[in-house]
């Protein structure tokens, strides 16, 4: 496994799964904090996924990001489940971008939504939300009922 990096700013567009953590390392409370970790995905010409493994009071532990084509990202939900056990996590917070403008989720983010939910969830790890960022819009999933 590649060592951990640190980073002043988070570069969603690094070495696709590089894991990286700004200093100081944020606690992720809120939504706008969630947002603010997020937020270079938007600029993302391809989908992309970003991943943030948190512990106790919601603090960053880690970071992964995958990037896909155009309208898709191949999610490694094994990888996923092993990095939050690396991490010794509690907590992940998923997100990912909609390059066409569209923040409607798809059959596939819905059902990557489920199967990451029971997965963790057998694990007694929670998948906190799961974020598409699309334009000027975020859609919460969590906040639609559907994790």
């Amino acid at each position: 496994m590649k060592p951990v990096r640190r980073a002043s700013v988070i570069s969603w567009r690094q070495d696709p799964g590089v894991l990286a953590y700004p200093l100081p390392v944020p606690r992720i409370q809120t939504r706008r904090d969630a947002l603010r970790l997020f937020a270079g995905l938007k600029e993302a010409e391809r989908e992309t996924l970003g991943i943030a493994y948190l512990g106790s009071e919601r603090m960053l532990l880690g970071l992964r990001h995958v990037a896909g084509v155009t309208d898709a990202v191949a999610v490694p939900m094994t990888r996923i489940v092993r990095d939050a056990l690396f991490f010794s996590a509690s907590a992940v917070m998923i997100a990912h971008n909609h390059p066409d403008g569209d923040p409607r989720p798809s059959p596939a983010d819905l059902s990557l939504t489920r199967r990451l939910a029971q997965g963790l969830g057998a694990l007694d790890l929670t998948l906190l939300d799961h974020l598409i960022l699309a334009g000027s819009a975020v859609l919460s999933l969590r906040e639609m009922g559907l994790v």
